[in-house]
């Protein structure tokens, strides 16, 4: 057994692919997507900068060629969308932005942070309840997790006092940073690591949930579904209350197929206010990190915010 296939096996429901094995099952797409790219004069001159000689490599075509399921044709045009959207924004010049990777709601976190916060997230935190959102990696082998209670987010306000550009322009950076620590993972363990986000209704009411803030949430989220590809591995959405079944049907429309395809209503039992998880919540987290509020046996909260592990 090699070292990247011992990490994470006393986790058994760890079923991440290897990345050796999919480079070898998807090798001629990935080949083809790269002669594309390179006959691309634009994104050849792009791709061929000091900065990008080692950035879109066959990993970073990989993410492409599995979001679109191995259609060279389609997989093509996103990455040729992708560079050239990069290098519009100027985001390989961003430099590593894991360490600036703050939780919303968290006074201790926010203290303790002396960096460079991403741009928007001193006013989309001002605008959140305790605990709103905690970015934590619980095992440094895996991948980052958020947990999300969306009960503590002021949606009205965010709608008001937020514009779709600076949204916009928080989203990207966040999810620049998500992308690099997924993708260190992803390089460090030789097995490809997604994101997994725990979103709790628990604590909403049908009143404070802003239509125009959840439609331009979702409209940011088709834009940036293609330009960063595979970073989702399963949403799942704990304590949801009665009403949202009918209120998710009338939204979904909104939001990317991909991102939809992902999203997975946990089982909540009533009585007992407890939740007992299928075994694809542990393809992400053991039982051990889980936090105790969710079923797991982690007493920590909140857990520690991932850019802590980069900062220097």
């Amino acid at each position: 057994m090699t070292n990247a296939q011992s990490i994470s096996s006393s986790n058994r429901y760890d079923d991440r692919p290897f990345i050796s094995d999919l480079l070898t099952k998807h090798s001629v797409a990935i080949k083809s997507v790269q002669d594309i790219i390179q006959a691309n004069d634009v994104a050849q001159g792009i791709c061929n900068k000091a900065i990008n000689s080692e950035r879109y490599d066959d990993i970073w075509i990989l993410r492409f060629v599995l979001s679109h399921k191995g259609n060279v044709k389609s997989a093509s045009k996103s990455a040729l969308k992708t560079i050239h959207f990069r290098e519009e924004k100027k985001i390989n010049e961003m430099g590593d932005m894991r360490h600036r990777i703050q939780n919303l709601g968290d006074v201790i976190d926010a203290k303790r942070f002396s960096g460079e916060s991403l741009p928007g997230w001193e006013l989309f935190n001002s605008l959140c309840g305790e605990h709103a959102a905690i970015q934590t990696i619980p095992d440094d082998n895996r991948g980052l997790v958020l947990f999300c209670d969306v009960g503590q987010i002021d949606m009205d306000r965010v709608a008001e006092e937020i514009h779709e550009e600076a949204m916009m322009e928080y989203y990207i950076h966040l999810n620049e940073a998500v992308y690099q620590v997924l993708d260190g993972i992803t390089r460090r363990t030789g097995r490809l690591t997604k994101y997994l986000k725990f979103i709790d209704m628990g604590n909403v009411q049908l009143r404070k949930m802003n239509r125009t803030y959840l439609k331009r949430d979702a409209a940011i989220s088709k834009v940036l579904e293609d330009y960063y590809p595979q970073l989702l591995g399963t949403m799942f959405v704990a304590n949801s209350p009665g009403w949202l079944s009918a209120f998710w049907s009338m939204l979904r429309p909104f939001f990317p197929k991909r991102l939809v395809e992902k999203i997975d209503f946990l089982p909540t039992n009533k009585k007992s206010k407890s939740m007992k998880y299928p075994k694809a919540v542990l393809r992400y987290i053991s039982e051990e990190h889980l936090p105790e509020r969710y079923g797991g046996k982690n007493q920590e909260w909140p857990m520690p915010c991932a850019g802590r592990m980069y900062s220097a």
